[in-house]
Order: structure tokens, then sequence, then C-alpha cells
């Protein structure tokens, strides 16, 4: 049995791991807050955006739009948005073996977040470039990672873009998705312009200038630099969520663990005495 030493060691070992993960659990709540208020708003817009391609569904063919050409020759490329930084349950490996079960193992691969980068190039997948992006991100941090997807497929290095992310679903659920990006597709648009909660519904005739073609060449790339804004979004309330769950059941099994110290310590305690008294009673046997 280990010493009152060292279980009293063990005690306030735990009781200060404990305020670390009480605290790590409040940080990661109000940031959980804020990013899925960001995360659910992006949704809305995202839909907004597709319902104008309603409008142009009859007038346009994709084989004339850059990010909906599809080509047979190329390379795929997954982006793989994980976390920088871990503490966040299994959010990274569940994510993992969704790759490794859906993305082919030819692709080439870029990360936004550091955590499976190791685990990538060490399961023999190609990987291209890692991107890291704070918790308050701006459009202009996601630029060199839109730059890299966009250009390399308008210029045919990749014949198909897709990505892996955590789907935020609610505070307790967390679900890895693969979905393809690039091209997009004209049921893409139309499957997500569906979800949106007020659909413009008058499809009368529209007078379009400069044109059908020109207006959904500058509206696609805004689309597509939306939609990964809202992958990346989704993937940060879904850490957040993710590590705040993580964090509230470790402060918990800490408490559980002093509890079990406690009775511990107060039962050698109490063993202790027990000996100390039968000794002082031998002691006092043997002088009479």
């Amino acid at each position: 049995m280990a010493s009152l030493r060292d279980i009293k060691r063990r005690i306030k070992s735990v009781s200060n791991t404990s305020k670390i993960t009480k605290a790590m659990q409040m940080v990661a709540s109000a940031k959980m807050r804020r990013a899925q208020e960001v995360a659910l708003r992006g949704r809305d817009y995202i839909a907004a955006l597709a319902n104008v391609f309603a409008h142009l569904q009859e007038t346009i063919a994709e084989s004339s739009v850059a990010l909906m050409q599809r080509r047979a020759a190329g390379k795929v490329l997954v982006l793989v948005v994980n976390t920088d930084r871990g503490l966040c349950g299994g959010l990274n490996s569940n994510l993992f073996k969704e790759v490794l079960a859906k993305c082919p193992a030819d692709a080439d691969y870029i990360t936004i977040g550091s955590k499976l980068a190791p685990q990538l190039t060490k399961a023999g997948r190609n990987l291209a470039a890692t991107f890291s992006v704070g918790d308050d991100f701006t459009d202009s941090d996601l630029k060199p990672v839109l730059d890299f997807m966009r250009n390399h497929f308008t210029d045919g290095t990749y014949n198909k873009v897709m990505v892996a992310y955590q789907g935020f679903v609610n505070i307790m659920v967390q679900k890895p998705h693969v979905q393809e990006l690039l091209p997009i597709t004209k049921e893409e648009l139309l499957a997500v312009a569906a979800k949106d909660d007020e659909p413009d519904t008058d499809n009368g005739n529209f007078i379009l200038e400069p044109g059908p073609a020109e207006l959904l060449n500058a509206i696609l790339p805004l689309y597509f630099s939306n939609a990964v804004t809202q992958l990346v979004l989704e993937g940060k309330a879904s850490e957040q969520c993710a590590r705040m769950v993580a964090m509230k059941a470790a402060t918990e099994n800490a408490k559980t663990l002093i509890g079990d110290l406690t009775l511990e310590y107060n039962k050698a305690r109490q063993a202790q005495i027990t000996n100390e008294l039968l000794e002082i009673t031998t002691a006092m046997k043997a002088m009479e």
C-alpha cells in the first residue's frame, strides 16, 4: 500500500489537473458558442448564394463554367480540415478513419490544421501542403488554400477536389464527412438551394447583364470560397464542442479519482492509527 505522503501527493496532483481541465472546459465553452453561431449563420448565406443559380439553370451549360468543368485526366486533391491542437477526444482519429476509408490512396492531400499531417504521411498518403488558421480566422487567412485548390483545378492539374471535415450536428454529436468540392455540379447547387428556409419562388424572366455565363463565372468563385469557409467553420465549431465535452469528462474523472484517493488515504490513516494503538497497548502490557 502506498504511504500517506504518496497518496496525499497524488491527491494534490490530481486536484491541480482538475483545475486546469475545468479552466479549459470553460474556455472551450465560450469559444464553442461563438463558433456555433457563426457556423449556423454561414449555412443561410451559402443557401442564398445557391438560390441565385435556380434562376440560371435553364440557360447555362456546365462546360462553359470553369469551376463546373469535368475532365477525364488528372489527379484527385483532398483537403482535410482537422485541428492544430489536441485534447478534443476522438475528433481527429474519427476523421482520419473516414479519410482512409473514402479517399483515394493515390491522391494528393493538403490539410488545414496540423494534427493529422504526420498520420497521413505515415499512412503513405502524399501530403502536398499544410495550412493553419486560427479560431478567429479571416478570408485572407484562407486565401492561400482557396487559391491552391482553385488554380490547380482550373489549370488541369487536378480533375477533382474532395474535402474531409467534421460536420457540426450539435454539442454532443460531430460527424466526419467526405464530399466533392470541385467540379461544382448543378445538382449540388440546387440541393443546397432547396435547403433554404425562405426560397425565392419567383421564377419570372430576368434580364441578365452581361449574361448568364459571365454572371455564373463571377458567382461560383464566391460560392466556392464561402463553401470552404463554411466547412472550416463547421470544423472549428466541432473542435470546440469536442474539447469542451472532453475536458468536462476529464474534470469529472479527476473528481472521482480524488474521491477514491481520499477514501484510500482515510483507510491508510485509520490503519496507521490502529497500529499505533496496538503498539501502545502492547508496550503497556509489557511494562506490567
